[in-house]
């Protein structure tokens, strides 16, 4: 039986209040595509792109949930004991609206756990940062980067590694939303677990696409 996690999206109104979204995607994405998932006693692998994921070859082997009239989402993530291999530990990744991550490993209860359960009791933490699924394992792998305004970096992962750090980086920005201005994006830290893509303003809203090849 999986963990489920719960919460409400929406905005904080001039009275204090909770105000409610609905039709919003949240999306929660694997550490690596190269696992099996525990259904009810039969294993199966996570080898088919959810077709209700559009848009980003990093994120079509997870799951999305989009909110009710009350903001209101639910994902249910498989157990460590529910995930092969069991070492490492799988982490995962969960997507908001907005491009805010939070990341972790998914706890051994049954929930329903809220955001803040993850990050205040089970060690999850904001990133900017997602795991990817490579398009051929190794040697090629692309997607879209989200930057929130939070940070000037936003780290992309590889799973698996490349075979060698020697591969060619692509990288396209769009325009900061809050200048409407053309930003500067480079690459730092390269390495065949991944890299950084670093921008000018750390408080760049925008997106990145981005390829790496061999």
């Amino acid at each position: 039986m999986p963990c489920t996690v719960t919460d409400r999206i929406g905005y904080r109104s001039s009275a204090g209040a909770h105000t409610a979204q609905a039709n919003l995607s949240v999306i929660a994405v694997p550490s690596s595509t190269a696992q099996t998932y525990d259904y009810t006693g039969t294993w199966r692998p996570n080898a088919a792109n959810n077709p209700l994921i559009v848009g980003s070859p990093a994120l079509n082997h997870g799951q999305i949930a989009t909110t009710n009239a009350n903001g209101e989402f639910t994902l249910a993530l498989p157990y460590v004991t529910e995930t092969h291999p069991l070492s490492p530990e799988a982490q995962w990744t969960i997507l908001f609206p907005d491009g805010q991550m939070v990341k972790g490993v998914v706890p051994a209860a049954a929930g329903p756990l809220t955001v803040d359960d993850l990050i205040e009791t089970y060690g999850w933490a904001w990133v900017n940062a997602v795991y990817v699924a490579p398009v051929t394992p190794g040697t090629l792998t692309r997607g879209i980067a989200n930057f929130t305004g939070a940070g000037s970096t936003v780290s992309i992962v590889f799973a698996p590694a490349f075979v060698s750090a020697a591969y060619v980086i692509n990288i396209a920005s769009s325009i900061d939303t809050n200048t409407s201005q053309p930003m500067e994006v480079s690459y730092n830290n390269k390495s065949t677990s991944g890299f950084d893509l670093v921008a000018k303003d750390a408080a760049y809203v925008g997106t990145v696409d981005w390829s790496a090849v061999l």
